[in-house]
């Protein structure tokens, strides 16, 4: 009897372990053999740099940075509309200060084990504190993580904070000894040479690539002519030098959230009228900018968010039709008699620009061009860029050329806190200051604030410049990346 009752017992403990098993490994489509030899000829190469970290939170090169969204996943993914699609969060909600997260229960790491809510906890320290990843986090004030449920509490209310949310879920280390990289993407790391297939990722599209070589590159500037060689079979040229290197491969232009703007110093005695900054915002050639100084490679900014954001399909932009005459009677309005010569003689605006971007500069002449066609006096001042900064803080200037990458959430906090990197010559007590916040609070729509927007003009949005995705010749590509992700479509990449 008592044998009967140990076996019956040992039976019970593997239905308990395969049970468990099974709810980490739930609806992972058909498992793939991943260890067979593979032509490197037909192999899937990305650039990598060997001598960085394969941790999100402390790598330094793109290559590596890059290589984040197929070895780890955040608790959304952010869609190319700048929506959330839940991943390691099952539900979250968002409610004036504090962010609620469930998470799913169902995901683990490549190794097996379960993530939770203080693996949630440790990247989100690890995120907070590194450069990759502070800024899209800089408004998360703190967090509490128990089982599978994790709370955000934020400084300043927002309404879109859970797109913040895809910052990568990192298994929590269980020693200072542990050196072990781990995360649920569609990869894991296999060596330093290369990533493997994960067998345990949660979706069903798993890679006909099954294991991808890594190629280690020492600069980004043997980027394009490694493609062109077939040394590596993609990469990313972000086009932030100002130059565009052309190369016989297959090109697809992708949007980015940089935007370009024209500056404005608020605190000029000419600047610091609304309708100067209105009638400067409706001067800009836009087109002419994003078709001449940035080679088509961009897309006009109508508003401040990246076009493509969901939330502004349902935002009528101001009419902005006859601008020569509508910027004139602005100037006008603000006390500025009609004539150029009159006018020439009474504003004269300095636009200082980085002399090592092409790009930027020949935005800045573009500008120039236009405020000289209602009278203005402008001229481009072309700096260094280590002493630009310099000017900007110490107000040498009236209007200056800037860039910045808006976060996933559209915050547009660079601009609008104080000693936020793009808040130059803003004034921050300015309504518009106050109204953002009530934007963010849900307070107001985004309809009433892009009006506001329009009217207080404390930057003139001008366009959002795009990259060039560059693949090899030979390498199948029918889902290109997004917006969000380069890698997104990956897994349907083949020779």
């Amino acid at each position: 009897m008592k044998k009967v009752s140990r076996i019956l017992s040992l039976i019970l403990c593997v239905v308990i372990v395969l049970t468990a098993f099974s709810s980490c490994s739930q609806s992972l489509g058909e498992v793939k053999d991943a260890t067979e030899q593979i032509d490197d000829s037909v192999q899937l190469k990305l650039p990598v740099c060997t001598t960085d970290s394969f941790n999100p939170y402390l790598a330094t090169t793109q290559y590596n940075l890059a290589l984040t969204s197929l070895i780890f996943e955040g608790l959304v993914k952010v869609k190319g509309d700048f929506t959330t699609e839940n991943v390691i969060a099952k539900s979250i909600s968002v409610i004036g200060n504090t962010v609620n997260v469930n998470m799913n229960t169902s995901y683990c790491f490549s190794d097996g084990s379960s993530i939770d809510a203080g693996d949630v906890e440790y990247s989100f320290n690890m995120a907070k504190e590194s450069d990759n990843f502070s800024k899209q986090l800089e408004n998360f004030e703190d967090i509490s993580a128990s089982g599978h449920s994790v709370t955000f509490t934020l400084k300043k209310p927002d309404k879109y904070a859970s797109l913040c949310l895809d910052f990568p879920i990192v298994k929590e280390p269980a020693d200072e000894e542990d050196k072990s990289v781990l995360g649920s993407g569609k990869y894991k790391i296999e060596n330093s040479q290369s990533l493997i297939m994960n067998e345990r990722w949660h979706s069903p599209k798993l890679p006909k690539v099954r294991r991808i070589r890594l190629i280690n590159m020492l600069d980004t500037a043997s980027g394009p002519e490694s493609v062109e060689t077939g040394n590596i079979s993609f990469y990313f040229q972000d086009m932030s030098n100002g130059s565009y290197v052309r190369k016989n491969v297959q090109v697809h232009e992708t949007s980015m959230t940089n935007l370009v703007f024209v500056g404005m110093n608020s605190h000029n005695e000419h600047l610091m009228k609304a309708e100067v900054r209105q009638a400067i915002s409706l001067l800009i050639p836009k087109e002419t900018i994003v078709e001449e100084s940035y080679l088509g490679y961009g897309q006009i900014a109508d508003t401040p968010f990246f076009p493509g954001w969901k939330e502004l399909k349902s935002v009528r932009p101001a009419e902005k039709s006859e601008t020569v005459n509508e910027a004139k009677e602005l100037l006008e309005s603000a006390g500025y008699k009609r004539g150029e010569d009159v006018l020439s003689k009474i504003m004269r605006l300095r636009i200082i620009v980085n002399d090592d971007n092409p790009f930027k500069v020949s935005a800045a002449e573009n500008v120039a061009g236009a405020l000289k066609t209602v009278g203005i006096d402008a001229v481009v001042e072309k700096v260094p860029f280590e002493s630009m900064e310099g000017r900007l803080l110490r107000g040498e200037y009236e209007l200056y050329i800037g860039e910045t990458k808006l976060t996933k959430n559209m915050s547009l906090s660079s601009f609008f806190s104080y000693g936020g990197g793009a808040s130059y010559g803003i004034d921050s007590t300015a309504k518009i200051v106050s109204v953002y916040d009530e934007f963010l609070e849900g307070k107001i729509t985004l309809q009433r604030f892009v009006d506001f927007f329009d009217v207080a003009s404390p930057f003139a949005p001008v366009c959002f410049r795009s990259g060039i995705e560059m693949y090899t010749n030979e390498l199948t590509v029918k889902k290109y990346g997004t917006v969000t992700d380069n890698y997104e479509n990956i897994y349907s990449w083949y020779y």
